[in-house]
């Protein structure tokens, strides 16, 4: 009877006595620029099928008109050699971009599945702070020449849905460990208490509360991740939009400006400390391997319930709030999750590969000019269009 589903383990966390009432969003009070942003949570919660609009996968077929439809729809305002510079050197492209980093959880969030009722866990993006903030930062970074209004929500929207997603992560994790101590015959309400202790001292973690640091850094290295691709119009993109992310975390909360120490290889390390405090033993990394578990299954998004396709997610705006995001993203769901865009970007991945061609030749002209010349040093003749300099 307990079988794999959702709903079966919604249903049995209800019974054992694991869920919660109350006080179930994951929005911290730093949203000074949106002050009513609770409240039109609270709305969002209470009407979800009101004013929070499903994103659902394109079929394979929408997907392919898609394609058709924005097939020679170019990226405005993105100049070539903007685009190559970022491939070779994200961090001088972005220099000068005074970017002023509004916190993921200012313009979503995510209602966990141990708050009933189970039909509004899922993640929240609030189209109307997305929106302003897109657009502030298309002004800011207008002239970089690298960032289409379009590409920029892309970004944007992908960054903020992984934040959350590592939300979802973190709570699958704890619920993981609620089952396994079920198998043991022990009620242990890990994610509530959890919960509770994170908000209350943070554990006493210099990080706290961790799960922003670490949800940041999600969202920054899943980013990564896609940046791996062949170089191009994406790389470029990718790699400055993540330096821009680096540099302006400090401007964030606590916590959410600690995500640098966890990118990279530090990523395994934090997810240790957030199990060891999901047991309620924060010193339990210092006598049990909990990296182990860290790495194979937090980073890669093993832990997750529920994948990122399939995940409830909300685009929470009105009519005309929803028009003008769906004109940046048409797929918002490909979007968030794999940075999918049906926009042409063929010229620029072409002349990037033109130019690393190029500087490929120039490097192997020069190491074939420096080989001629060592060999002809060690046996005394003079190496083709050698110079001499007492001539």
């Amino acid at each position: 009877m307990l079988d794999e589903k959702p709903e079966t383990l919604f249903d049995w966390l209800s019974r054992e006595g694991l869920v919660g009432h109350g006080g179930t969003m994951d929005i911290p009070a730093v949203d000074l620029a949106h002050p009513t942003l609770l409240d039109g949570a609270s709305l969002t919660l209470a009407e979800p099928t009101a004013r929070g609009h499903r994103a659902k996968p394109l079929t394979s077929k929408d997907r392919k008109e898609l394609k058709e439809k924005f097939g020679n729809v170019v990226p405005v305002g993105v100049e070539p050699e903007a685009v190559w510079q970022a491939v070779k050197q994200p961090a001088l492209a972005v220099r000068a971009l005074d970017w002023k980093k509004l916190p993921a959880d200012a313009m979503a969030f995510y209602r966990p599945f141990h708050f009933p009722p189970f039909n509004q866990w899922g993640i929240y993006l609030l189209v109307e702070p997305l929106l302003e903030y897109i657009e502030r930062l298309q002004v800011l970074a207008q002239a970089l020449k690298l960032y289409s209004p379009e590409t920029l929500a892309h970004l944007v929207l992908f960054e903020v849905f992984h934040h959350e997603f590592f939300h979802h992560m973190a709570e699958s994790t704890a619920t993981y460990l609620e089952i396994i101590g079920a198998g043991l015959n022990v009620n242990w309400p890990v994610y509530l208490t959890y919960r509770e202790r994170t908000r209350a001292a943070g554990f006493g973690d210099p990080h706290a509360p961790l799960e922003e640091a670490l949800a940041n850094a999600y969202a920054h290295n899943a980013l990564g991740f896609l940046a791996r691709v062949k170089a191009g119009y994406k790389t470029a993109v990718i790699g400055a939009y993540q330096v821009a992310l680096e540099r302006h975390w400090a401007l964030e909360p606590a916590g959410y400006c600690d995500a640098g120490c966890f990118i990279g290889g530090g990523y395994v390390a934090g997810g240790a400390a957030l199990i060891a405090q999901m047991l309620g033993e924060p010193a339990a990394v210092d006598h049990a391997p909990l990296s182990c578990l860290a790495k194979h299954l937090m980073p890669n998004g093993f832990t997750a319930l529920v994948q990122k396709p399939d995940i409830p997610t909300y685009l929470v705006g009105t009519d005309e709030q929803l028009k003008r995001l769906s004109a940046l993203v048409p797929a918002p769901n490909e979007a968030y999750t794999t940075l999918f865009w049906p926009y042409r970007t063929t010229a620029l991945d072409e002349y990037v590969a033109q130019k690393k061609a190029e500087e490929a030749r120039k490097k192997a002209e020069e190491t074939a000019r420096r080989k001629a010349n060592k060999a002809a040093a060690a046996s005394g003749t003079r190496a083709p269009n050698q110079k001499d300099l007492f001539s």
